[in-house]
């Protein structure tokens, strides 16, 4: 605005084109008119000393959408066009996204989510486990996650064509006496033992999700939740790996003849003595005694 005010109030405004040599397309660029026109903006670009990006109309109307949830405009530039080949997004999806983003970034400056910001969402307190989360959508590991990491993250690390089956298996987690509902202490359980932390109260997450206030956990219930909020998939699945790899442990152990009178290996830090483990037909008993932690970090 204020540059275009600048200009306005002059007598005259001069201008200097420059007139680049013409570029005469090749027969291959004749039957790709993409790759022409890829040429021409590159040839472009050279000429003004800038770098060529892949911002669109769209990442325009991001920015206005921006502004209007008090970001910072440049906060919706993601090049949208280049992001929704590579992973299939649709715009409004994007916006909505942003809603979120917005909502989680609100409290701090420039538009950025930090650590802090991230653990007060998840209203879970920060530890190794939120940590490594937090690490997998801070692409460039700057401490921060700004609205196109975030995208990414959540369309790589909480893909939705998986969502439905971890959700499945992570209520069937949650429900260990197998009725068909989740109480708090069965939730605090899994959330304790996912993040390492055996005194953690979550009290406040499961009254959220317990929409109906009936101090139980339906599947439905639980899905919406998990649905509105794909952060927590990943920390579900982390879970899950556990569980899998301590039940493989055990059966890998159990296979194995005994050689002499020599005690198995014990783990440093087991998990049993610090964490619960969820016992069900999903995962059966298993050797209290072993103990892993795995992370996957999935590259984009």
């Amino acid at each position: 605005k204020e540059l275009c005010i600048m200009t306005l109030c002059q007598i005259f405004t001069r201008v200097e084109v420059e007139f680049l040599p013409v570029h005469v397309p090749t027969e291959e660029e004749k039957n790709d008119p993409i790759l022409f026109a890829n040429r021409v903006r590159q040839t472009m670009a050279n000429a003004l000393n800038v770098p060529v990006t892949d911002h669109t109309f769209e990442d325009c109307r991001l920015m206005i959408s921006a502004g209007q949830l008090t970001l910072p405009m440049e906060a919706g530039l993601v090049e949208f066009t280049k992001i929704s080949k590579k992973l299939n997004l649709k715009w409004n999806h994007v916006r909505e996204q942003l809603d979120t983003f917005a909502a989680i970034a609100s409290a701090s400056k420039g538009g950025r989510i930090g650590i802090e910001e991230f653990a007060e969402y998840l209203k879970l307190p920060i530890s190794d486990v939120l940590k490594e989360l937090f690490l997998l959508f801070d692409r460039n590991g700057d401490g921060t996650i700004d609205f196109r990491e975030y995208v990414i993250g959540l369309s790589i690390l909480c893909n939705p064509a998986n969502t439905e089956d971890t959700i499945r298996m992570a209520f069937k987690l949650f429900d260990m006496d197998e009725d068909g509902t989740i109480t708090e202490d069965e939730f605090a359980s899994i959330i304790q033992s996912a993040l390492g932390l055996p005194e953690l109260d979550v009290s406040v997450l499961f009254k959220e999700i317990d929409a109906d206030e009936t101090g139980k956990l339906s599947y439905e219930e639980f899905k919406n939740f998990a649905l509105k909020h794909p952060e927590y998939a990943t920390l579900f699945t982390t879970y899950i790996d556990l569980q899998r790899h301590q039940l493989g442990m055990f059966e890998e152990h159990d296979s194995e003849p005994h050689k002499g009178k020599h005690s198995p290996v014990r783990s440093t830090a087991p998990v049993s003595e610090t964490t619960p483990v969820a016992r069900n037909k999903v995962y059966p008993e298993g050797n209290e005694e072993d103990s892993s932690s795995t992370s996957d970090k999935k590259d984009d």
